[in-house]
């Protein structure tokens, strides 16, 4: 029984850091760096239940980044010994 490439990354996104599994990001990576059209033209070669189920879980993983990137800067601001508040009084007189 052979998996598709789509079947196999949801395996292997289960998986912890597998070798697999880095590889699989650095494919993702690879992606990124790809043009537009090159990843639009790709894209068309994948049913749309698929793109969607993709988009989806991107979404998610941005979603949690974006949480992460957050926590980072206010524990940089907090060593700074700036306090949310003055922040929020700063980004309020902008």
């Amino acid at each position: 029984m052979s998996m598709t490439t789509y079947e196999m990354a949801r395996v292997l996104e289960q998986l912890e850091e597998s070798p697999e599994k880095i590889m699989f990001g650095k494919l993702l990576n690879e992606l990124g760096n790809q043009s537009g059209e090159r990843i639009r033209s790709a894209a068309k070669q994948v049913p749309l239940h698929m793109l969607r189920d993709i988009v989806y879980q991107f979404q998610q993983v941005i979603e949690d980044r974006k949480g992460e990137q957050v926590e980072l800067m206010a524990q940089a601001i907090t060593e700074q010994g700036i306090s949310a508040e003055e922040l929020k009084q700063y980004l309020e007189s902008r």
